[in-house]
């Protein structure tokens, strides 16, 4: 069986961050994809939950870019709260904020 590892890479400015999925265990079922804690507890039943991978290469890529998956949402979520950089000009701040058009001009 071919092993197949996905990777990320973020660059912004002068920082560069490669995520990797870690030696596992991997699943189809991320922890960031699922549907909330209130709807979960309010009865709420995820109709769309994914079945579990094939003992195949491809089941194995498709657990572990589920993984990948959620590394991602917790890093960029992180970098969005100001966590990792003490650097007050971080993008996603400003995207937030809705300050993003540094260049253009408010003149009509």
């Amino acid at each position: 069986m071919i092993d197949l590892v996905p990777t990320a890479i973020y660059k912004y400015k002068e920082e560069t961050v490669e995520l990797i999925p870690g030696e596992g265990p991997h699943s189809t079922d991320g922890s960031t994809q699922q549907i909330s804690e209130v709807v979960t507890n309010a009865g709420g039943i995820d109709r769309d939950k994914p079945s579990e991978h094939n003992d195949t290469s491809l089941g194995h890529l498709r657990a572990r870019l589920t993984t990948l998956h959620d590394e991602i949402n917790i890093f960029l979520t992180s970098r969005m709260k100001g966590g990792n950089s003490g650097d007050s000009d971080d993008v996603e701040r400003r995207v937030l904020d809705g300050d993003d058009d540094d260049n253009e001009s408010d003149e009509v």
